[in-house]
């Protein structure tokens, strides 16, 4: 059902030096792991219609308020993970990191990163935006602006268990943000041993349930919350998660930030800098496993929960778009405005 090209040489995989004639990328550092991972191996197809995606995205941000960075290209991230899905799939995700990145940046690089209350108060709005289908109409923020949009075009095709999911993960979302803010205010940095449930709710639990409305597929509650399900979704959020991370140190050390693993293990462990990526490097290459491991469990787990073989086909679907997320992540690292060194 899963299938997987075997590990070839960084050289034979189609990644090749960051955006060549530009400045450095830390996203590079991550190139060792291509040899070590399958999952990362084989380069990834691109939507053929990512150049009508980007235009209709761009079109979308601006009419909802939102300002990328330049050169960006979440459309690029999307088109990959959807690479074999139709236009309305890839572009909905595409949207949805839009909106996240945007949101992401509002705790990293602004002063409200450091005000629980502004973060309660932001995750306070969110979640009743998130309460009606679909929203009530409203102005607010480009943020908020941008997610009823996005709810709207979401929830509606969904079910309330499903609708629930997704709160819940704003609400592990907005905790996690809490806490970040409060370790900035006192000067703390998280330990090793804490970091990664922190990173998990930061990232936005929900951006892997979203795979479920763009690909028009909805995971059993049973299934959803079993132990292989959810390790198959929480590793794919740890090693995309960590792999930023890497890619974004140097920006958020410039910054001051101290929510990264590169930084959290430096100051656990005091290594140096390459040190600290090399840890972090062997811990993503840890939880690729367990994320490859969870999906072989999968056509067990269908057979268990009695899912229909059409059923379960769709759900394959999903998984492989978690499958191919790590691979799909670093070329869109790799190529992004976002993550020149500082």
């Amino acid at each position: 059902m899963f299938t997987e090209t075997a590990p070839r040489a960084a050289d034979e995989t189609g990644v090749r030096s960051p955006r060549e004639g530009g400045p450095p990328t830390a996203a590079a550092l991550l190139l060792p792991l291509v040899g070590r991972i399958p999952a990362m191996a084989a380069p990834c197809r691109m939507h053929p219609a990512v150049e009508r995606i980007e235009l209709s995205l761009a079109g979308w941000a601006r009419e909802v308020g939102l300002e990328p960075p330049e050169g960006a290209r979440f459309e690029r991230m999307a088109g990959r993970a959807f690479a074999g899905f139709g236009v309305d799939a890839a572009l909905l995700f595409a949207k949805w990191l839009t909106w996240l990145f945007h949101f992401d940046d509002e705790w990293d690089e602004k002063p409200a990163g450091h005000a629980t209350e502004i973060v309660e108060a932001t995750f306070a709005r969110l979640g009743r935006l998130a309460g009606a289908v679909p929203p009530r109409t409203a102005g607010g923020t480009p943020v908020e602006v941008a997610f009823q949009d996005l709810w709207r075009l979401t929830a509606g095709r969904m079910s309330t268990h499903w609708r629930e999911r997704f709160a819940r993960g704003l609400r592990e979302q907005g905790a996690a943000c809490r806490t970040e803010a409060e370790n900035r205010r006192t000067g703390r940095v998280p330990s090793v041993g804490e970091y990664p449930a922190l990173r998990r709710g930061t990232a936005g639990p929900y951006l892997f349930d979203l795979v479920e409305p763009c690909l028009g597929v909805e995971v059993p509650p049973a299934l959803r919350e079993s132990p292989t399900w959810r390790t198959l979704v929480d590793a794919c959020n740890d090693v995309t998660a960590w792999c930023n991370d890497v890619a974004s140190y140097p920006k958020e050390r410039a910054h001051g930030d101290v929510h990264n693993y590169v930084t959290v293990a430096a100051d656990t462990f005091g290594f140096a800098d390459a040190d600290a990526v090399a840890w972090v490097n062997d811990r993503i290459a840890e939880r690729a496993g367990d994320l490859r491991a969870a999906a072989i469990r999968l056509p067990e787990m269908f057979d268990r929960f009695g899912i229909p073989a059409a059923q379960a086909r769709d759900l394959s679907k999903v998984a492989c778009a978690f499958l191919a997320a790590p691979r799909a992540q670093l070329e869109w690292l790799l190529e992004s405005s976002r993550y020149g060194m500082t």
